[in-house]
């Protein structure tokens, strides 16, 4: 696809995304499509995070017992407030799916270290193959379909039902009610 057309196809789904995000402004928005990338700046309120020791009952040959650290989130405390953009990359959208990732306010990349995290393990996964960095392993984002646990799983199963504007409200809802603090 030509890349004029791409932008074409893309600034429609961007508009539909704009007009989403109003109505849901605790998200995040508006959105921002120079070219073909395509920014959301958002907040992301957590609470802090502090590292929990938790014993177990397993024990080492030399009779240290084995503990496991924890970050959880401290409860009772006020929300750390982080100023976030959420870029992707949708070149050759739709015949590929976006690229998605995380940067400060001044456009540089979000430190591997302080991408949200999952509790279930789930979603964030600290580095891609190809892009050497953190990345949302869910449907609809390169990322996902061009690794190889995901061989099964190609983006064309999805790509005449998943819209763009889906695919950026579905990771803007997880930033800010799934997925916390780093």
């Amino acid at each position: 696809m030509h890349p004029q057309d791409v932008i074409a196809h893309v600034s429609e789904g961007v508009d539909v995304l704009a007009d989403k995000l109003a109505s849901m402004a605790s998200l995040g928005g508006p959105p921002r499509l120079d070219g073909t990338s395509l920014t959301v700046p958002f907040i992301k309120e957590d609470l802090p995070l502090v590292d929990h020791a938790l014993g177990t009952s397993l024990v080492l040959p030399n009779g240290q017992t084995l503990g496991q650290v924890h970050r959880v989130p401290l409860l009772g405390q006020a929300r750390v407030r982080r100023e976030l953009v959420l870029s992707l990359d949708v070149t050759n959208f739709d015949s590929q799916p976006p690229t998605a990732e995380l940067l400060l306010p001044d456009g540089s990349p979000l430190p591997p270290g302080d991408w949200p995290k999952s509790i279930a393990g789930e979603g964030i996964v600290p580095n891609h193959k190809d892009y050497n960095r953190p990345f949302f392993c869910r449907r609809g984002l390169r990322e996902y379909h061009s690794h190889p646990q995901h061989e099964d799983n190609p983006w064309d199963k999805y790509r005449e039902t998943l819209a763009l504007h889906q695919i950026v409200i579905e990771l803007l809802h997880d930033l800010q009610n799934t997925w916390i603090g780093r």
